[in-house]
């Protein structure tokens, strides 16, 4: 479906600009030359973007996954689509960091290179279950994705049999856990938004008109009290929009770029974050005026995407090699 490429290149675009901003600001301590980094009634642009990602992640799965396919299998080719690449560019990211920054890593302790392993160690850094680990490629949103799909066979198969009572068991269990930080906000939230999506594509025009309407009075309501509440609800809103609006971008080309995009997402997000890092090291960002921003902004999407390429081209070039000294 064309409308999941096209709102997975706005949630792609939005944690590029976010991250970007994050670092030429000095994270938000020095004024923003090119773009802001909250949107209408507060909403953190990294926290709208990932709750796109959320959202299109579950009606990706509940699209492609069979019905009748186990859990086991789908947690395998989970896995494989998931772990080789994140280890990929952990080992190319960490070597050159290690070797560029002596002692970066001085503090981390060995045994949270489990974590790295289990693709938890930003997700670990972020809830706050170490300072300090080996986390340096992705970000906690991928931890926290990880756990969505261990609960994935269990939501299809509710939808499936129970669609209320699955949407009251999530509400029941996810809202307390999330007023009361025991996730660190990091996970109840988008189940639920993961759950929406997996949803979405079972509802008609008329449903999802209504649900957009709710969404909007829900975050308005909410505005100020709860800024992942509030985030979960415009999301909710801007994703029903752009679902609607795709079908006037339903083109070749526009099919075309989203495609590529949605393709190359998950390498993207793996490199773009230590890429923007690294590009900064030797700039005075204070004195970093409108015109020099705007050139890093765009050597930074060149630099990116370079980088995401060449991670797919090297994965590629090792699964080829590796199954080549497969005996026949």
């Amino acid at each position: 479906m064309f409308y999941l490429d096209f709102v997975r290149a706005v949630a792609l675009a939005a944690i590029l600009v976010i991250h970007f901003n994050a670092t030429v600001t000095g994270y938000f301590t020095l004024p923003h030359k090119l773009f802001a980094s909250t949107l209408p009634f507060g909403i953190y642009l990294g926290d709208f973007g990932s709750s796109l990602f959320f959202m299109v992640s579950g009606a990706a799965l509940a699209l492609t996954v069979p019905p009748e396919q186990k859990p086991w299998t789908f947690y395998k080719k989970r896995a494989r689509a998931i772990y080789p690449l994140f280890w990929l560019a952990w080992a190319v990211c960490f070597s050159l960091r290690f070797l560029s920054k002596p002692g970066y890593y001085a503090a981390a302790k060995t045994p949270t290179l489990l974590l790295t392993v289990l693709g938890l160690d930003n997700f670990a850094v972020a809830a706050g279950w170490v300072g300090m680990d080996f986390a340096c490629v992705g970000e906690w949103f991928l931890g926290s994705i990880l756990f969505l799909y261990l609960l994935f066979p269990l939501l299809n198969q509710g939808l499936r049999r129970c669609p209320a009572g699955t949407w009251a068991a999530a509400f029941a269990v996810c809202l307390p856990v999330h007023l009361s930080g025991w996730d660190a906000q990091l996970v109840a939230i988008h189940l639920l938004e993961f759950l929406f999506g997996m949803q979405f594509l079972k509802l008609g025009g008329k449903a999802r008109a209504g649900l957009a309407v709710l969404a909007a009075a829900g975050t308005v309501l909410c505005s100020g009290r709860d800024g992942k509440i509030t985030c979960a609800l415009f999301s909710l809103l801007v994703f029903t929009l752009l679902a609607a609006v795709s079908r006037l971008l339903d083109r070749p080309w526009p099919q075309a770029v989203c495609a590529y995009l949605a393709k190359i997402s998950y390498a993207v997000f793996l490199v773009h974050h230590v890429l923007i890092q690294r590009m900064v090291e030797r700039f005075d960002l204070a004195a970093l005026g409108r015109r020099d921003t705007l050139f890093l902004f765009l050597i930074y999407l060149g630099g990116t995407w370079a980088a995401a390429v060449g991670l797919l081209w090297l994965h590629r070039r090792i699964q080829k090699g590796i199954a080549a000294l497969r005996p026949q």
